[in-house]
């Protein structure tokens, strides 16, 4: 009888339970939609399993003082189990349930706004933490399991723990003042970058460094002035004049009154957005219902970006 817990079932146990609280087969039978004779099977398979009889059967049913202690544990241990399949039930309905995304600083700024505003209007009973964060951090917040899913201009280094799913395919525009002379034109060639005063934003995220080596392929090495970490520090240095800022097409939704973006050609620049998770790591459902909406604004609204 040493491993005869694991043969008990649950249903002989609420079974047990049942009939503790009814004292009667044929009223438990009706609780659990089961015939009266299937409580009986399993209250002798339940006996069976423990060695010794747990209820006393006659005119009236009740239960030994062995089957009370085990129907009050019984009782405690569904109440618990019932609960936590009700969680996992509202969780896998979206009734419940939580996320958290690291967001590298741009995207924070650009993109993720509208994706909270959808989401919270599709799913209000769902909560939503947002990790500010580098975009170059965001793995080391998904490893230490502080974020579900990551957003950001990540590229794929290879990395067997990380998994990358393009969301839209940015590229590097100019960001000027609207009284610099390339302003009028429709796009600029990135040649010009060697001659411009540029401005670098985070130069260690990993899309500024496969631009490097993409701009390094065609011989262009721009003129950086200036290498800053905020979006706004990049807007403000352009709005003083200090030169143009390098910055991704989609920056223009934070663009300030005075600045104009003209794209980059030539070779054009990329400065695709990705959405990260852990490879071996399931998404819970409200993680799967974030990124879902987060598929549908990015792809409908940033789609040329």
């Amino acid at each position: 009888m040493e491993n005869s817990a694991e043969a008990v079932s649950l249903r002989q146990l609420r079974a047990l339970v049942s009939v503790a609280d009814t004292a009667s087969f044929t009223i438990a039978a009706d609780q659990l939609g089961l015939s009266q004779p299937s409580i009986s099977h399993l209250i002798r398979r339940l006996e069976n399993e423990v060695g010794q009889a747990l209820v006393i059967r006659g005119r009236e049913v009740s239960l030994t003082a062995q089957g009370r202690a085990l129907a009050d544990m019984a009782r405690r241990s569904i109440m618990t189990i019932d609960s936590a399949l009700k969680e996992c039930r509202d969780q896998s309905q979206l009734r419940t349930g939580s996320v958290s995304v690291a967001v590298g600083h741009v995207s924070a700024a650009t993109l993720l706004p509208q994706i909270l505003h959808a989401f919270h209007a599709q799913h209000p009973a769902l909560e939503m933490q947002v990790v500010d964060c580098m975009v170059e951090q965001i793995k080391n917040k998904l490893v230490s399991h502080e974020a579900d899913l990551g957003i950001g201009a990540m590229v794929d280094g290879g990395d067997t723990q990380i998994m990358l799913e393009n969301l839209i395919d940015g590229s590097v525009h100019l960001f000027m003042r609207d009284d610099h002379p390339l302003a009028a034109r429709k796009q600029v060639d990135a040649k010009v970058l060697a001659e411009l005063r540029c401005i670098q934003l985070n130069p260690q995220a990993p899309a500024w460094l496969a631009i490097s080596r993409q701009l390094a392929a065609e011989d262009i090495f721009p003129r950086i002035e200036q290498r800053v970490i905020l979006l706004s520090t990049a807007f403000g240095m352009v709005q003083a004049g200090m030169g143009v800022a390098m910055l991704p097409s989609f920056a223009s939704a934070q663009m300030p009154p005075g600045i104009k973006a003209v794209p980059l050609r030539n070779p054009v620049l990329d400065w695709p957005v990705s959405l990260a998770r852990l490879a071996n790591r399931p998404l819970s459902p409200a993680a799967q219902a974030f990124a879902a909406v987060a598929r549908t604004v990015l792809r409908g609204q940033f789609a040329r970006a």
